[in-house]
């Protein structure tokens, strides 16, 4: 009797750990299982093309967006420094750059002619020669990009345009494109778009030139009641020109300029 009821102890207690073991097992495979599943989702999200499936959606805009952007702001930068000009001529020189003038007379006492009464016209043009290449370039590598995951692509000629308007830069390109997979999806243009103060910096500009050219000078501190975020530097040399530095305190950006107006001989004084 007492060696069944050792032999019952002994079986129950078998049985016991087996199903704890059992368990065990169980729970060890339901959390390899949750692992392998995280990692499948992860590679999923973040690396498509280990499996070569799940590839992220091409989307135009944000391929030229990403492509030209680099280029964007060190082309204005070059640009805003020397008066809109990327060659400039007829130049104040000041601190080692050339400083285009924008209103200019070589006599004394004399209000000063403008130089180029489009000021943002002729920055956008000068911004857009200067950025073509790339911009064309963008363009060339999308459709690059399409036919290497497997697209029929079909396009036309490639233009791009670069304007300013407020608070924003665009690029757009009026470049017709066809891609074909399983379905087909074709794109007539793209606007490719930037957040910038520069056409506020240019439509100060321009009015500040054409104060120049009638009075032979501007009264700066009128613009910073309208304009909260605008700072103007005057700087006099001892020719008579005023190199202007305008600038947006909260984005950075900033357009130089010099004119000579109402000059006054050297030897006659400082002028404000």
């Amino acid at each position: 009797m007492t060696k069944h009821r050792k032999n019952y102890k002994e079986n129950f207690l078998d049985r016991n750990m087996y199903n704890m073991s059992k368990r065990g097992q169980m729970a060890i495979f339901i959390i390899v299982a949750i692992i392998i599943l995280a990692l499948i989702v992860l590679i999923f999200l973040f690396k498509p093309k280990i499996l070569g499936i799940g590839e992220i959606e091409l989307s135009p805009n944000s391929y030229l967006s990403s492509c030209i952007e680099p280029e964007i702001k060190p082309t204005i930068e070059q640009l805003s420094k020397q008066g809109g000009y990327q060659n400039p001529e007829g130049v104040a020189l000041y601190n080692g750059n050339k400083i285009q003038y924008l209103c200019y007379t070589g006599d004394n006492y004399k209000t000063c002619t403008i130089q180029q009464p489009m000021t943002k016209k002729n920055f956008e043009k000068e911004l857009n020669l200067m950025l073509k290449d790339r911009a064309n370039n963008c363009m060339n590598n999308l459709i690059k990009e399409y036919k290497k995951r497997g697209y029929e692509v079909s396009s036309g000629s490639i233009n791009s345009e670069l304007s300013i308007i407020p608070r924003e830069i665009i690029v757009r390109y009026n470049a017709p494109l066809t891609v074909k997979k399983e379905t087909a999806e074709t794109f007539k243009n793209f606007d490719v778009r930037f957040e910038s103060e520069m056409y506020d910096l240019l439509f100060i500009a321009q009015s500040i030139i054409e104060s120049e050219s009638k009075l032979g000078g501007s009264a700066t501190e009128l613009y910073l009641q309208y304009y909260p975020n605008l700072k103007i530097d005057k700087t006099k040399l001892s020719d008579g020109t005023t190199i202007y530095k305008l600038s947006n305190v909260v984005t950075r950006e900033e357009f130089n300029f010099a004119s000579r107006s109402l000059a006054w001989p050297a030897g006659y004084g400082d002028e404000e």
